[in-house]
């Protein structure tokens, strides 16, 4: 009985300890960084643009919400431009996005579920980077 759990322990474990480094590797722990109030100050600033990131997509789909499926994503686009730092740019990183995410669905046409995610996956390995 013992011997069946012993690889499902294991494997439990080996399951939690990667999550954890994973999380680790997120954040680091600024108490061993060579100056900690700088590595505090920095998180503090990421924690503050991401928050910042999360109420803009938050309005935008507030404001997008009732219009027709086909249009939201053009909506959601432009209200999240409006209140970047450069707007233009913003919407010209946006439509390389979509002609990159469209290069890619095109690619993966037909499969669904996991094959389709994976698919997603490596076709967006094989671009090249945005700039």
């Amino acid at each position: 009985m013992f011997q069946a759990l012993i690889p499902a322990l294991g494997a439990l474990l080996l399951c939690t300890s990667s999550g954890l480094q994973a999380q680790a590797a997120k954040r680091p722990d600024c108490r061993q960084a060579a100056d900690p109030r700088a590595c505090e100050q920095r998180q503090r600033l990421r924690e503050e643009r991401e928050q910042k990131l999360r109420d803009m997509h938050k309005n935008a789909a507030a404001i997008c919400k009732t219009r027709p499926s086909a249009e939201q994503r053009e909506c959601m686009q432009t209200e999240m431009c409006r209140e970047a730092r450069d707007p233009a740019r913003c919407e010209e990183n946006a439509r390389k996005n979509a002609e990159r995410r469209d290069k890619v669905l095109e690619a993966c046409k037909g499969r669904q579920g996991k094959v389709l995610q994976q698919c997603m996956r490596d076709e967006y390995k094989k671009l090249p980077p945005l700039k």
